[in-house]
């Protein structure tokens, strides 16, 4: 039973039983099926509110049965021999069917789209020739049929070799019929008492051999419209039968998997947190894969908490040992739900990658700092990492660090603090750092803020999939990967030679001859790069959206927890010192921010100098104080709105890839 939300990637899946999709405590969980996916012999149960979610796959032979409450959307699929079933009594919360843009060959209809909750929508439905199991509308509850025909349920949809019912044509609008048949009497409407004249026309077209005893009227105030030109829309889905088997253009099947291998299994309590690697027996599972190793390590990049209130970067070992147990990818601590989520995502890949898992063994990561609380999904490359050397025995360059999440295709994908990362990388000996390349913008914001030093101590690269991790991270690299690490070693030592000669040196031909060398060997070097760009006079000016709300909120701590905190009858938490500190980052920084931020900014200065007038001269008397506490809050009110409002720009949104 599957109670979380998971999303498998494109594969070959099969199955011999049922999938139940049931959340627990009355919450919400999905499960999605990326593109290029055949998905075959499966039965599919969506208990209420469950959703299942599959877009551009191949469903074969599989039963997708949904209770009230239920959601299934079927997206740029082809389906192939499936049957729709649900639970056929009248529920207020009735189930949802979507089907857009898809196939349907052979299908069977177990109960009237009523009950399906069925919307169709540029589709095809080929071949239903039996009158039973096919697609029908109850009408038997439907009280006036003419405000059914008003919202209709199909949609721009073709309907290939099929047994027509007659109440599919109160539905229908814009609906083609090639090669069908139905059992129409003409001689009254088929559906209703016919004591009602047509209001409302459904416009269907018939091609090839109209029945002669299809009605003009199909039922209490609805009429059929024909309609002799082709209709526009419907299905861009390109799909053929073969053989007696549908098959989707573009799709290669590979050997089939089992999907229970792929999705999570619930940890039971009081166990070590981790994911398993499968929950078939062990007879069903793959071959068992031996490893290479039983023990390797990797550094990751992790942002730490300060007793300050910030948070700074740094450099960690982790380490992944092979320990007698249950065929888990676990952590030796607790860990928040980010970061399990992101060990799901590896295991998923991991599964895909190596076919086959260590029975008998658990993989267990371990943090070289392990006494404080981890979370976030920043860790995910470099748990695929360890478990690359752990199966092909190859180990990781020590002075490589890697950070970014990852999802099971072996994407990379962007996270958070990459700024304070970078900045803790600087100080350690890894100098070779990997970041997601959608975190780009956290290196320009490293120039505008520290200038070429930072960039010019560690080599930066951007990662866009696993394999380029891999590639990085080996000491076996390739040949021109490796000739520009070598080129940069020597700018490096050069430029930090003589830091304050940096900047000319930098701007010599000689090194933007360099830079540009290593850039076609390595384009994704953010520091040959970035340091380009600073050389050739092209850096930002300004920090990125991102940038800029990481540098205001981190440099108004003390502010932002006094708005939360403070005036219960004193001011507690502010500090002359830190207080005047805070103020003169926040002036200073404004005008390399970006313009978008400075309200957010100036409310928090204005709101700082507020306080700071308490705190230079408290207030003798109840009265004054309370008269400034009201005018700090209101500014404290107008802090939090600005943040709110920066936050609620669609603009800012996407930047920020919220």
């Amino acid at each position: 039973m599957l109670a979380e939300s998971v999303r498998l990637p494109g594969n070959f899946y099969s199955g011999e039983g049922e999938v139940v999709i049931a959340p627990s405590n009355s919450a919400t969980c999905t499960l999605e099926i990326d593109s290029a996916a055949v998905v075959e012999k499966i039965r599919f149960i969506i208990r209420k509110g469950a959703q299942l979610r599959v877009r551009g796959a191949l469903l074969r032979e599989c039963q997708i049965s949904l209770d009230p409450g239920a959601e299934v959307v079927l997206d740029s699929c082809a389906m192939d021999r499936c049957e729709f079933n649900a639970d056929g009594t009248q529920s207020a919360e009735p189930a949802k069917l979507r089907i857009i843009n898809s196939i349907v060959s052979s299908g069977a209809w177990l109960v009237p789209m009523n009950s399906l909750g069925l919307e169709m929508m540029d589709s095809v439905v080929i071949g239903q020739q039996s009158s039973i199991g096919g697609l029908r509308l109850e009408t038997g509850s439907l009280d006036k049929l003419d405000d059914v025909a008003r919202r209709p349920n199909i949609r721009y949809t073709r309907f290939q070799n099929c047994f027509v019912h007659a109440s599919i044509l109160l539905t229908s609008s814009q609906v083609t019929f090639e090669r069908c048949r139905g059992s129409f009497s003409g001689e009254r409407p088929p559906i209703g008492n016919g004591g009602t004249k047509p209001m409302v026309m459904m416009p269907i077209r018939w091609v090839d051999s109209i029945p002669a005893a299809l009605p003009t009227q199909i039922g209490d105030g609805v009429g059929v419209l024909m309609v002799e030109q082709p209709i526009s829309g419907g299905c861009s889905l390109t799909a053929k039968v073969e053989n007696g088997a549908l098959s989707m253009d573009g799709l290669t099947q590979t050997e089939p998997k089992l999907i229970s291998l792929f999705l999570p299994q619930s940890v039971a309590e009081g166990t070590s947190p981790g994911y398993s690697m499968g929950t078939a027996s062990t007879s069903s599972l793959p071959s068992s894969k031996e490893l290479k190793l039983k023990q390797t390590h990797v550094n990751g990049l992790l942002v730490m908490p300060l007793a300050s209130g910030k948070e700074a970067g740094q450099v960690t070992r982790m380490n992944m040992t092979a320990l007698p147990g249950n065929s888990y990818i676990r952590f030796n601590q607790p860990v928040g739900t980010d970061m399990m989520t992101a060990l799901n995502e590896v295991n998923k890949f991991v599964l895909l990658r190596h076919e086959g898992m260590p029975r008998g063994l658990d993989l267990e990561i371990a943090f070289e700092e392990k006494y404080s609380g981890k979370d976030g999904p920043s860790a995910a490359v470099a748990c695929a990492l360890l478990v690359e050397s752990m199966y092909t025995g190859q180990t990781w360059d020590p002075a490589f660090a890697v950070t970014g999440d990852m999802n099971a295709d072996g994407s990379v994908q962007p996270i958070g603090g990459v700024s304070a990362k970078l900045r803790g990388a600087t100080k350690g000996a890894c100098k070779i750092i990997a970041i997601p390349a959608k975190n780009e913008r956290a290196v320009s914001d490293i120039l505008v803020m520290d200038g070429p030093a930072a960039l010019a101590g560690i080599h930066v690269f951007s990662l866009e999939n696993f394999d380029q991790a891999v590639n990085l991270a080996s000491l076996q690299r390739q040949a021109t990967l490796q000739q520009a690490l070598d080129e940069f070693d020597v700018i490096r030592t050069v430029l930090l030679r003589d830091p304050r000669q940096m900047i000319a040196i930098l701007r010599s031909a000689q090194a933007v001859a360099r830079l540009q060398a290593i850039l076609e060997k390595a384009p994704n070097s953010l520091s040959a790069k970035h340091l380009l760009l600073y050389a050739q006079g092209r850096m930002p000016s300004m920090l990125s959206i991102g940038g800029s709300l990481e540098a205001a909120d981190s440099n108004a701590l003390a502010l932002l927890a006094s708005i939360r905190n403070d005036f219960k009858g004193a001011v507690r938490n502010l500090k002359q010192d830190e207080l005047g500190g805070a103020l003169n980052r926040l002036s200073n920084l404004r005008p390399r921010m970006d313009p978008r931020v400075w309200p957010y900014v100036d409310a928090l200065v204005d709101y700082g100098q507020i306080v700071r007038t308490e705190v230079l001269n408290p207030a003798r008397t109840a009265a004054k104080f309370n008269e400034m506490a009201g005018r700090a809050n209101q500014a404290g009110s107008l802090v939090n709105a600005a943040k709110e409002g920066l936050l609620a720009d669609p603009e800012v949104r996407e930047d920020l890839g919220l």
